[in-house]
């Protein structure tokens, strides 16, 4: 017996052995982070696709891979099913899952859990910050003494540091599952789309996340690559971003990576790890007329707070006093050591707050009065309601970013994580 790896859409795999059957990251709601996400290929009747499991894992709390909806879903046709997440500290995904009534069992980094001859394992990937969320999976079996590893890191952008313990506790693995990708807002939501350098700076990124699965995969003693993970689509009034996204296809690591295995979507698309022959695999890119005919399909959807925030009530709101006390939250919170400032445009007024933890600083600017702009700063473009609806959870600044569902225009043109990460913390 052996490992079998089923493909099923982006981070969705199911990984099997004779003694249990995981599903992992199920996502099959449309519309997610918002509204501005769809997928690319569509995916068709995926409960019958999927079919009777053991467990799911959910890596972490980001709607592409953990959806509330479709596990409901799920339950109703398969009954209730155990769901594995990490033991991380605060665990964001534990009380949003409890949230939406599913209590989940969390797997310490420390002890796997064995069901006969199959140890499934779950290391939290830890930086030390409060945004930590991510996870990845190990599958171990092993029968008359021969040891067969599946690792599943989805996309976790790791550092050095997590490189060198995978390898310590993974000297050898059969398939190795990671990304190749990244989703998030940039560059497509900090230009204009007549920027020239636009294309130039989406390809950057393409080779930047690359040179990311190239130092992974070349460090990790793997037999088998697969990447996957960060397959999407905008929808809505985003589709015309969906060509600066900087969103790979992933047949292009084949040209680089002799031990990929692009598995083919749709069904029984799977290999395992007693002969590593992959059952459908994919080596061409998407079509661009397929992609068009895609968007052409979603173009019309509405954003959530399009549909569900009436942009009246949001005016007659003191929006003032609700920017006030979301920044003296995030400031409580913030890990950024350097002046950085938030530029919001207000109709008539212009907000500007510091991301500083040890530079408390927010002045509400009449437009007319001439000011020099601080820098370095990130202008925000932001509609009003969806404004409001993140500052009152209801919406989240993380899903906001990696939904494309705000404009920037960064001076300078760099990023910094942790002043990123203030955002995450500007609500009531």
């Amino acid at each position: 017996m052996s490992i079998k790896v089923s493909y099923i859409y982006s981070a969705c795999i199911i990984i099997e052995t004779e003694d249990c059957k995981i599903l992992c990251d199920p996502w099959f709601t449309e519309g997610v982070y918002d509204g501005s996400w769809f997928h690319f290929p569509k995916v068709d009747d995926p409960l019958n696709l999927i079919g009777e499991v053991d467990f799911i894992y959910i890596s972490h709390i980001h709607p592409d891979h953990y959806d509330p909806g479709f596990i409901k879903e799920y339950f109703n046709k398969f009954g209730e099913h155990k769901i594995f997440i990490s033991n991380h500290k605060p665990n964001y995904l534990f009380n949003k899952m409890k949230v939406d009534g599913f209590i989940p069992t969390i797997i310490d980094e420390k002890k796997d859990m064995i069901i006969g001859n199959t140890s499934i394992g779950i290391l939290p990937h830890k930086t030390g910050s409060i945004g930590d969320i991510d996870s990845a999976l190990s599958i171990k079996y092993k029968k008359n003494q021969k040891e067969h590893v599946v690792l599943n890191v989805n996309d976790i952008i790791m550092d050095s540091k997590f490189i060198e313990k995978l390898k310590t506790l993974f000297p050898s693995i059969d398939i190795l599952l990671c990304g190749y990708t990244g989703a998030g807002p940039y560059p497509q939501t900090y230009f204009s789309l007549d920027d020239k350098s636009l294309i130039e700076e989406a390809n950057r990124k393409k080779r930047q996340f690359f040179d990311r699965y190239k130092k992974l995969t070349d460090s990790l003693n793997s037999k088998i690559n697969i990447p996957f993970a960060g397959k999407y689509i905008l929808g809505g009034k985003l589709t015309d971003l969906n060509d600066y996204r900087g969103v790979a296809d992933a047949v292009e690591i084949l040209d680089f990576d002799k031990n990929a295995i692009v598995l083919d979507d749709g069904e029984d698309s799977f290999i395992d790890t007693q002969n590593f022959k992959a059952s459908k695999t994919r080596t061409k890119r998407y079509s661009r007329k397929k992609i068009i005919e895609r968007c052409n399909e979603i173009k019309n959807k509405k954003m959530d707070y399009e549909r569900l925030i009436n942009e009246d009530e949001v005016n007659r709101l003191p929006l003032k006093r609700l920017i006030f006390k979301s920044y003296k939250n995030a400031i409580k919170k913030s890990e950024a050591a350097m002046d950085y400032y938030f530029v919001f445009d207000l109709d008539s007024e212009m907000c500007i707050i510091n991301a500083n933890k040890n530079n408390e600083d927010i002045k509400f600017i009449d437009k007319k009065d001439f000011i020099e702009m601080p820098v370095p700063r990130s202008e925000i473009i932001i509609d009003k309601s969806y404004f409001f609806g993140l500052m009152t959870l209801v919406y989240h600044w993380n899903n906001a970013g990696v939904g494309s569902q705000y404009m920037v225009r960064r001076i300078p043109n760099e990023f910094n994580s942790k002043v990123q990460g203030f955002l995450n913390f500007f609500t009531v």
